[in-house]
């Protein structure tokens, strides 16, 4: 008896063992308040479908691979409405999930701020993964699948290089992220377990579905489209065809890096963090020890100084979406570690950091703010 095409192998083998490993650590995991995870998680997942190759192949995997498992499918597309036939293009995508056989089909229509800061590419995935993350918790579905492909993940390290950005963004597109999942990303155990755009058209080509190409996917003013169609083929040319493997396997090196550095400043944010005192300024939300900190290795400081800002502006009532940038960094490290009276350093989300009495605070400089805050 002969298996399933190889394409459609290893997308099975790749949705099969992401949702095992989710239901082991659900299994496992006795504190069920993080964000997301849900102590009654019903045997449901969701797939988010767009029409497109990535998310048909994911959904017609997912359907076969949930049945095996005991879990029902919830095939949720997202309407954008950006283009006048959206709302086609989605009734389209309906009647592909009725065929594979999912579940539960949901069409949702969303609103995407053209003009929002970052642009329509980012308001869009803005909109949908809360859309998506809404639906879940509606249904306490244990995980939602989405279809990014190896591709995805060598573009978006290519953009972090052009970016000039450091480990964290490197490591790329995370496999899963609580209930988020990626199978396509493969295992990251074994670099054949991950699957191409190419893998994915074979599969619909194989199963004969319906697929709808995004004509966005061709508009050169988006930059990750001008990466994917002029950038990338230019470097394969230069370099050879396998540059776009070794793009995913520097976010795998890095990935693994970039996970302990993070744990370590997480531990080393908690030792120094200490409670304000009376001493401080009006309006310090969040201090830490100078004297624990100064010691780090540089790379866990600046981890430790940008977990702070974070917090901080959050305690301060302004949770900022604009990233600490590298030069605010190293000028809040310059406290600890080459300081001569300067500051106070300003950050995203109208935090002022300063050092004084052995310690780097955080004030906020809303006018509103007129009480301290607990730490």
């Amino acid at each position: 008896m002969t298996g399933p095409p190889p394409q459609i192998a290893r997308a099975r083998t790749a949705v099969r063992a992401a949702l095992l490993q989710r239901l082991t650590d659900l299994a496992d995991r006795t504190d069920h308040a993080l964000h997301g995870d849900q102590a009654d998680a019903s045997a449901r997942i969701i797939v988010g479908l767009s029409g497109g190759a990535d998310s048909t192949a994911l959904l017609a995997t997912a359907v076969w691979c949930a049945r095996k498992l005991g879990l029902s499918t919830h095939a949720v597309i997202i309407d954008h409405g950006l283009a006048d036939d959206s709302a086609s293009v989605a009734e389209r995508a309906r009647t592909t999930a009725e065929r594979v056989g999912a579940d539960q089909v949901t069409v949702r229509r969303v609103q995407v701020d053209r003009d929002a800061p970052g642009g329509v590419e980012q308001s869009a995935r803005t909109a949908r993964l809360d859309a998506l993350d809404e639906i879940a918790d509606a249904t306490g579905a244990l995980a939602v699948l989405l279809g990014h492909t190896l591709d995805d993940q060598a573009e978006q390290v290519l953009l972090g290089l052009a970016r000039g950005s450091g480990a964290r963004s490197l490591a790329g597109i995370p496999r899963e992220r609580g209930r988020i999942l990626r199978p396509f990303l493969g295992t990251g155990r074994d670099e054949t377990t991950g699957l191409w755009r190419k893998d994915t058209r074979a599969i619909c080509d194989q199963l004969d579905l319906d697929i709808w190409d995004d004509p966005m996917n061709e508009d050169q003013d988006l930059l990750r489209v001008a990466v994917r169609t002029a950038a990338l083929p230019q470097l394969q040319e230069v370099l050879g065809e396998h540059v776009t493997s070794a793009l995913v396997r520097t976010a795998d090196l890095l990935r693994d890096d970039a996970d302990v550095l993070d744990d370590l400043a997480a531990e080393e944010f908690t030792a120094a963090r200490r409670h304000p005192s009376a001493e401080d300024p009006d309006g310090t939300v969040l201090a830490l020890s100078a004297t624990a900190l100064a010691p780090l290795a540089r790379a866990l400081r600046t981890r430790v100084l940008k977990l702070a800002a974070v917090e901080a502006a959050r305690l301060g009532g302004h949770p900022s979406d604009k990233s600490i940038l590298r030069r605010q960094v190293l000028a809040a490290d310059s406290l600890l570690s080459a300081y001569r009276g300067q500051g106070p350093i300003p950050l995203p989300g109208r935090i002022d950091v300063h050092r004084s009495n052995g310690a780097i605070l955080f004030v906020t400089t809303h006018p509103a703010a007129t009480q301290r805050r607990p730490s």
